[in-house]
């Protein structure tokens, strides 16, 4: 028999490659309605590995708050799924520019996750 941690055991059933988000092992999952829907929603963090700007490559970065992503998956179960990932922010101090983390469950900028974005194409053809 396989023993998963709680973690891993979201990244599979979400079909999650990134090793950079792990998940709490308490209240790590909310169940909501909005309007006719049921939403699971899972609590998620994506670790920074940041050593340097991607601007400017200056190493003289600092944290600066995070923000959260609510980012969609494919439906399970009669349940809509959706991820809230905390991303840690930074700023360069050199060129104040500042910037995250990204991951390649979702592109930048959108919360739509790929996995859904390849499934619809898929059921479009």
């Amino acid at each position: 028999m396989i023993s998963l941690s709680l973690s891993n055991f979201i990244k599979t059933i979400l079909n999650i490659q990134d090793n950079n988000i792990s998940f709490p092992e308490e209240d790590y999952c909310h169940v909501i309605q909005k309007g006719n829907y049921l939403i699971k929603l899972f609590k998620g963090f994506l670790k920074d590995n940041c050593c340097a700007c991607p601007h400017c490559n200056s190493k003289n970065i600092v944290k600066n708050g995070s923000r959260e992503r609510n980012i969609k998956f494919i439906p399970f179960q009669n349940y809509n799924i959706e991820l809230n990932l905390t991303v840690q922010r930074h700023i360069c101090k050199d060129c104040k520019k500042s910037f995250s983390p990204s991951t390649n469950i979702v592109e930048d900028n959108s919360n739509i996750s790929n996995n859904l974005k390849y499934t619809i194409a898929h059921e479009l053809q």
